[in-house]
């Protein structure tokens, strides 16, 4: 086992963590604390039920691409094509900080007051 697999199984890991919280948020109407930051409180929310159906789409898509990549990753499905995987990462990180872009403006307009 080298470095790169167990690399793509904590991506995989974070992606099932994502996808969990994520349904957790939609059937519990609670917003985990991944995404408001630790010692949040959500009394001072302006609109948490907002939040929650603005973000959840993206917080769902971002999981997926965590898990699929992590799953691509360590099965070596791109191995025999490196450009295809070059291209799979580059997208992940695109993902990731486009995500991280609308977690932050979500936050400021639905939660903070």
């Amino acid at each position: 086992m080298n470095f790169g697999m167990i690399l793509d199984f904590v991506i995989m890991i974070c992606g099932v963590y994502v996808i969990y919280e994520t349904v957790q948020m939609k059937t519990g109407s609670k917003i985990p604390e991944m995404l408001t930051g630790k010692g949040f409180l959500m009394e001072q929310a302006k609109d948490p039920a907002g939040f929650i159906h603005f973000i959840l789409p993206y917080t769902l898509g971002t999981g997926i691409a965590l898990l699929v990549s992590g799953l691509f990753g360590m099965f070596e499905i791109l191995e025999t094509c490196p450009p295809a995987e070059t291209v799979m990462r580059v997208a992940l990180v695109v993902v990731i900080v486009v995500y991280g872009m609308v977690l932050m403006y979500a936050q400021k307009k639905y939660l903070a007051g």
